[in-house]
């Protein structure tokens, strides 16, 4: 039995992913989640082949418990769990800006600790349409693309000062997609494919999803009813089901494995709209080495 780790799956996406793949009954799943009621009893709805587990993104600690409790081989690790924050800035105990820490620099860490684990796996990190400074329907969300290519900066929580509360959470959030499109190539360039794979994911816009839970509550009403049924007539709109699936298909087909270090979209064509930096070596380097720096400085501090 081949066993995959998908964090952040009680809801949307990740949930939609753990169940595609749990499918195939010769596959274990285990939702590494911060609720872990809610992580149980999505599993016990999925099947008898899904486990939860805790595990908080938001605290390297905690994630260094999980890498250390760990036991066994893994076929996959997918890089769901992620926050957008409109209503304020938050410092997690790492003093590290939310955002960044949870979409990002969590995700990096987690994955770098299950490396051996993961030899002949695949690693899929969530990235977003977001993170493209020229996307337009991005834009019609109130998204600039991502703002910074430091990712120290981003942890410290910079940010524009002529921006709003709300922009600079969406800036944010843009910023650490744009920062996990980048890892997942330039980990493709550091890592042979036949010993692990690496891939980014934009599923898509999926109006409905628990991002939009900071928002305005007239955004919010907008994001979970009207724009459900507007979704289907916008280019680059997709589902949790949808995307869960073609998530779960690069975590598992043959046809993807060729394709380390390749940014796939949700109707699982490569992605057409991607910025060009994340492809950059110089970005990719900065930001690998900026994030390995910055899980590494914390863990050193305890």
């Amino acid at each position: 039995m081949t066993t995959f780790i998908v964090t952040g799956a009680t809801q949307g996406l990740g949930l939609a992913t753990a169940r595609a793949l749990a499918a195939d009954s010769r596959r274990r799943v285990v939702l590494a989640v911060r609720d872990l009621d809610r992580g149980r009893a999505a599993a016990a709805a999925i099947g008898s082949n899904v486990t939860a587990l805790p595990l908080d993104l938001a605290s390297l600690g905690d994630i260094e418990r999980f890498i250390a409790d760990w036991q066994g081989d893994l076929a996959g690790l997918v890089n769901n769990a992620g926050v957008q924050i409109t209503d304020d800035t938050r410092l997690t105990c790492d003093g590290y800006e939310e955002t960044c820490a949870v979409n990002h620099l969590g995700a990096v860490a987690l994955t770098l600790g299950l490396l051996p684990r993961l030899v002949g796996g695949r690693v899929l990190f969530i990235g977003s349409g977001t993170h493209h400074p020229g996307n337009r329907m991005a834009s019609l969300f109130g998204f600039r693309g991502a703002r910074l290519t430091s990712v120290r900066a981003a942890a410290r929580g910079d940010h524009d000062d002529a921006a709003s509360i709300r922009q600079r959470g969406l800036d944010r959030y843009a910023t650490s997609k744009f920062f996990n499109m980048v890892t997942a190539v330039e980990l493709a360039r550091r890592h042979p494919a036949e010993v692990t794979s690496f891939f980014a994911f934009d599923p898509g816009l999926m109006p409905g999803t628990g991002l939009a839970r900071t928002a305005p509550l007239a955004a919010r009403l907008a994001w979970s009813s009207v724009l459900r049924w507007v979704a289907p007539l916008l280019p680059d709109t997709s589902t949790p089901t949808r995307s869960g699936a073609t998530a779960a298909w690069i975590m598992t087909a043959d046809a993807a494995e060729a394709s380390s270090g390749a940014v796939f979209a949700h109707d699982g064509a490569h992605a057409r709209r991607v910025w060009d930096r994340v492809f950059d070596p110089a970005t990719g380097r900065l930001v690998v080495d900026e994030s390995v720096a910055l899980v590494q400085q914390r863990r050193g501090a305890r």
